[in-house]
């Protein structure tokens, strides 16, 4: 029971150890973040927050940075923006 207890501990730390990790990743590689506007597709949000870059570059990053499974998004969400100076 002991050692069951204690294994259980050690992977629970072990898992937010890890997420911890991957949450200043991501953060480190964000330069802020933005609401999506009503009506706004991804695309359109990645034209506006970088105008010179090429839309489907922006769209991948963002959707990588961000976890998403697409490029649906709905208004009023926020969403982290990478850092353009690791393009």
């Amino acid at each position: 029971m002991a050692t069951t207890v204690l294994l259980t501990a050690l992977a629970t730390t072990m898992l937010l150890v890890l997420a911890h990790v991957r949450t200043d990743e991501v953060i480190s590689q964000s330069a802020g973040t933005t609401v999506v506007r009503e009506g706004e597709s991804l695309e359109a949000l990645a034209a506006r927050v970088w105008p010179d870059v090429p839309v489907d570059v922006t769209v991948a990053r963002i959707a990588d940075l961000n976890s998403l499974d697409g490029t649906a998004v709905q208004a009023g969400i926020r969403l982290l923006l990478p850092d353009s100076s690791r393009e």
